[in-house]
């Protein structure tokens, strides 16, 4: 998967090129010669850094420095240290943000991350010792080094800032669908709410005097929830920044005027205030409806159509159960089902047939695997089957079970006809990397392979 090189920020641009200006090419061309030239090494010489290190330890195993992380670091320095036009600092730092927030998955702690810096700062610095630079030119080279290593960190650091609180905030979400949060009754509290402000608002401005202080709907109990709670629950929801936008209006351009109407004689205007904060809240009620109404299966936590658990709590479950399976040794696994031509299904019997065929999908996995294994919809016709404390032979069983049993399945159509259908299962099991977007990943991999070899088939992801 490749990482798309977003806008920079013109600070961080501007603070590049400043950098890249002050240090002459041939300054430049060296210190990268230098890095391409002693890559492998560096890289070597963080890795035994890191492994010796008591907190980082429980990150890295000698198994994966070896196969893999050795050869991502080389490729790091080689991007960061090519860098020459905008558009490849733009690529580098785009890699910055990936490495961010698989960091910030892992839960990488930064204090490890400036750690690593601080090593292959000193690495560099003293390779540039052996390349006869004059004085002026390698304290050029060193500062360039560190500045440049200095911003990469930079845009690292807040890719997992921001990767990490938006983390905290769907874990927070799936800790209040754990402890049975009532959405329903949760969305009939928010709208007794505004209507309560509402009535309380009209009263002031029917009976209020000179010198009565309006109470702003951001105050408001309603204004409380929005800010501290909705913004959680709701993360990422269109119509968010349509409410706020809405009680902005109300708080700061129209109570004010409202505020200045108390006790005056002026009736007409004070009811056509009154109308347009009527009318602004009326906007504001649509739009909390509709954001219920998108939101509503967080009530149980299911997908409306199937009762499958969200996808939306994939990484709250995934993450705890990596953290279950490095502290206690319990493996588990991901299957990925797909089913077969399901366009194909849309396309001759109609989706509600399709919507049918989902739903019995969903009824023959819950009835296939245990109470304790957790199953998803994760995404149009696919779903995602999470085995806890499974071998690899145990979760070969369980997805060859799924794929046998579907294929024997008769799934009934309302018109009283029946479709046989099969389905692609990609089965990866978790290897140990605290990363669990590339165990989904990996399970992916498997099941376009078992689409490519011709469906109705089992792939296994290979480790």
């Amino acid at each position: 998967m490749h990482t798309a090189a977003a806008p920079l920020p013109e600070s961080m641009e501007a603070d590049w090129l400043a950098l890249f200006d002050d240090v002459p090419t041939a300054t430049r061309e060296t210190l990268r010669e230098v890095v391409m030239t002693h890559r492998e090494s560096m890289a070597v010489a963080f890795y035994a850094r890191m492994m010796v290190d008591v907190d980082a330890r429980p990150f890295l195993t000698h198994e994966a420095v070896e196969k893999r992380l050795r050869f991502s670091m080389q490729r790091w320095l080689e991007t960061l240290f090519s860098c020459a036009t905008r558009e490849q600092f733009a690529a580098a730092m785009a890699m910055q943000r990936h490495v961010g927030e698989v960091h910030a998955r892992v839960e990488l702690p930064v204090n490890i991350v400036a750690r690593g810096a601080r090593v292959l700062k000193g690495e560099i610095a003293h390779r540039l010792l052996d390349t006869g630079l004059d004085g002026a030119a390698l304290v050029d080279a060193v500062l360039y080094a560190d500045n440049l290593i200095d911003l990469a960190f930079e845009e690292m650091s807040s890719a997992y800032v921001a990767s990490h609180e938006r983390a905290a905030r769907i874990d927070e979400a799936y800790r209040v669908f754990s402890y049975g949060q009532n959405m329903s009754l949760e969305r009939e509290r928010q709208r007794a709410a505004l209507l309560d402000w509402e009535n309380r608002f009209l009263q002031e401005m029917m009976a209020g005097a000179v010198g009565d202080e309006l109470q702003t709907l951001g105050d408001s109990s309603f204004g409380l929830w929005l800010h501290h709670k909705a913004s959680a629950i709701f993360e990422g929801s269109s119509e968010l920044p349509a409410i706020r936008e809405a009680i902005h209006t109300i708080d700061a351009n129209l109570l004010p005027l409202c505020q200045v109407q108390l006790g005056s004689p002026d009736r007409e205007e004070t009811r056509r205030l009154a109308k347009a904060v009527q009318m602004e809240l009326g906007q504001l009620k649509f739009l909390t409806g509709a954001m219920f109404e998108r939101f509503v299966d967080l009530e149980s936590g299911k997908d409306a159509l199937t009762q499958l658990l969200n996808r939306r709590f994939l990484p709250a479950i995934l993450s705890r159960e990596a953290e279950i399976s490095r502290s206690q040794a319990k493996p588990f696994a991901v299957l990925l089902v797909d089913v077969d031509h399901f366009k194909h299904i849309n396309d001759r019997h109609g989706h509600d047939a399709g919507d049918r065929v989902l739903q019995q999908m969903a009824g023959l996995l819950l009835n296939t695997v245990r109470s304790g294994d957790f199953l998803f919809r994760y995404g149009g016709e696919e779903f995602l089957v999470l085995l806890v404390e499974v071998d690899d032979q145990h979760a070969r069983r369980v997805a060859e079970k799924i794929r046998s049993r579907v294929e024997q399945e008769n799934f009934l159509l309302a018109n009283g006809q029946s479709l046989q259908i099969t389905t692609s299962i990609g089965l990866a099991m978790h290897d140990g990397h605290p990363d669990y977007q590339r165990l989904v990943n990996r399970a992916d991999d498997a099941l376009y392979r078992a689409k490519h070899d011709g469906r109705n088939r089992v792939v296994v992801a290979e480790r």
